[in-house]
């Protein structure tokens, strides 16, 4: 049975079998584009078939960027902070540290590239695709969400979960600000799918549902900090519950985090 979902004839989601990781495989006019390609690098091949033209990457966590060696031909796309992570090191020694807990096999590290940054906010042409780019800081500081409005996908990395709560490695205030980007935007242009960085793509609706939900935890998060509250009593703000692993951890690593941000 294959893992692959086909989302339209044009469109094919590739869940990784860690954490669902997405890896969005787009085909027009004989030209191929993934989105994240990862994780183990026989994932990477099958979703990449007989070639890939083009890469669009939604942030730099190491997840999402360690395939992009194994596709020397393809050009990629990304923002100006997530060019500065490959640059700087950091996203190869992410991908080093991180695949070592799960025995995940690391091929093609020496190829971590970029091509071409992204506008924010603009409209560009990735191939054949038309495309339109706004930032999506919150989770980490370099996310993009990107609207490929002839398919109907909207893009946007690691928000809107179904089976996580927020995890914010930058900042309770800028994600915050990106629910409330996402929401707009997909109340006004409603996608056919919004695609998420784990785990199968959603309805306009749903995404609109978890957005409502994942906005309400953050403002009770931001309230909590500004009034004095620390980590030891993370208890005290209720997050959703999604069935992570480790959602309590992630939910107390999300208040110390905007505590400090007050402190």
């Amino acid at each position: 049975m294959s893992r692959a979902l086909e989302l339209s004839d044009s469109a094919t989601w590739w869940p990784s079998v860690l954490w669902q990781t997405t890896t969005l495989e787009l085909r027009r006019d004989g030209v191929r584009l993934l989105v994240d390609p990862g994780i183990a690098p026989w994932e990477v091949q099958e979703a990449a078939g007989d070639g890939v033209a083009h890469i669009l990457i939604t942030h730099g966590d190491w997840d999402h960027v360690m395939g992009i060696g194994l596709l020397p031909d393809a050009r990629v796309w990304l923002t100006q902070s997530a060019a500065e992570r490959i640059d700087s090191g950091e996203a190869a020694a992410s991908v080093r540290k991180e695949t070592q807990p799960y025995g995940v096999p690391v091929e093609g590290l020496e190829g971590l590239r970029w091509d071409e940054q992204l506008p924010l906010p603009g409209e560009l042409s990735i191939g054949p695709w038309a495309a339109a780019c706004r930032s999506s800081p919150g989770h980490t500081p370099d996310g993009v969400t990107t609207w490929l409005p002839e398919e109907g996908l909207l893009l946007v990395g690691d928000y809107l979960g179904e089976h996580e709560i927020p995890f914010i490695y930058d900042s309770a205030w800028n994600y915050r600000a990106t629910l409330e980007m996402l929401t707009e935007l997909i109340s006004r242009e409603r996608p056919r799918q919004v695609v998420v960085g784990h785990g199968s793509p959603h309805s306009a609706d749903r995404a609109l549902e978890i957005a409502e939900q994942d906005h309400a935890y953050v403002e009770s998060l931001i309230e909590f900090v500004t009034g004095g509250g620390t980590a030891e009593r993370a208890e005290e703000v209720a997050y959703p519950d999604r069935g992570g692993s480790d959602d309590a951890g992630e939910h107390r690593n999300n208040v110390e985090l905007a505590a400090r941000a007050v402190a």
